[in-house]
């Protein structure tokens, strides 16, 4: 599993939410790419993204298992890994 976090330079939120994104994804081992959605619009277009910031993870596929954008929180992100996790070790 991989995960894009998507941002840009004057959206706060993004800012205050990214140290504890990549927090979250090195405790999990999970690899984690920073996209500014102003340097690279091609990528969040292809990908679909209208917000930010915005988590997208991946998987092995290279396919969309799930999204976050505008509002969200940490112990949701959480929570759905260890959803993902349980299910793929099982």
């Amino acid at each position: 599993m991989k995960a894009y976090y998507f941002a840009n330079k004057t959206c706060r939120t993004c800012k205050g939410l990214w140290p504890k994104v990549e927090k979250l994804m090195k405790e999990n081992k999970i690899e984690l790419e920073y996209i500014d959605v102003e340097e690279k619009p091609e990528i969040s277009g292809q990908m679909l993204v209208f917000s930010v910031p915005t988590l997208v993870f991946i998987d092995e596929d290279n396919k969309e298992i799930n999204r976050f954008y505008r509002n969200f929180g940490m112990q949701e992100i959480q929570a759905f890994i260890d959803r993902y996790l349980s299910i793929m070790n099982s």
